[in-house]
This record gives structure tokens, C-alpha cells and sequence, in this order.
């Protein structure tokens, strides 16, 4: 497994497990997330805020199916259950495209964020 496969691994779990201090330790100021159809959110302090309402947060049936990685990208597919605004779960698929600022220790520059409703 090289480094970036590692590196995502970790971002990765950190999402399964609501660990927001270790994905924010690891963004760029610059960052621009595209949550598609949904919003963007740009600079470091815009991300933050965002993500604070995952902080702690363990989606249900967290799987991950693929992580993909290249150079400086990566993309992670899988799937999870949450609940919607009246608390009734659903099952979504994502699929998040990362992009480092860096090939080398690099932080997480652009996020585009996919998540689609399925049928369980």
C-alpha cells in the first residue's frame, strides 16, 4: 500500500468514525468542497463549520467499496444509512473525489462529494 493509499485509508475511517479534528488537521486554507447539488463550501473556515456537524457522528452500515488513488487523487466509493430530516434511515451510495495540494504530505485541496439515495 503507498503512502496516498494509507493517507486515504485514514480520511476515510475518520469520516466512518466522525473524527472532524484529524480531517481538518489534514486540509488545505484553500479548500473547496462541491457537496454536488447540495452547496459549495470554500476556505478552510467555511469547511470547518460544515463539517463540526459530523463531529462524534458514526453513520450505520459504513461500507466502503473502493479507494482509488493516482498521483495527487483519489476516489472513494461505498455506501451508508442515515437519517433523514424526520429521522427515518436510508441507505445513500457516495462517491468523493479528493484532490492533495501536493503529490508528497500533501492536504485535501477540492472534495466533490456525490450522495445519491438507493433502495436498500
Amino acid at each position: 500500500m503507498t503512502k496516498n493509499q494509507e493517507f486515504f485509508q485514514k480520511i476515510n475511517e475518520a469520516f466512518a468514525t466522525g473524527d472532524v479534528d484529524f480531517i481538518l488537521e489534514h486540509t488545505a486554507e484553500d479548500v473547496v468542497w462541491n457537496h454536488v447539488g447540495q452547496a459549495v463550501f470554500e476556505g478552510k473556515a467555511a469547511f470547518a463549520a460544515e463539517m463540526e456537524k459530523m463531529r462524534g457522528y458514526i453513520p450505520q452500515n459504513y461500507v466502503t467499496k473502493e479507494i482509488i488513488t493516482h498521483g495527487n487523487f483519489a476516489v472513494i466509493e461505498g455506501s451508508m444509512t442515515l437519517p433523514d430530516e424526520e429521522g427515518i434511515n436510508k441507505t445513500y451510495a457516495f462517491c468523493d473525489i479528493y484532490k492533495l495540494n501536493k503529490f508528497k504530505d500533501g492536504k485535501i485541496k477540492e472534495l466533490t462529494a456525490y450522495l445519491i439515495e438507493v433502495n436498500a
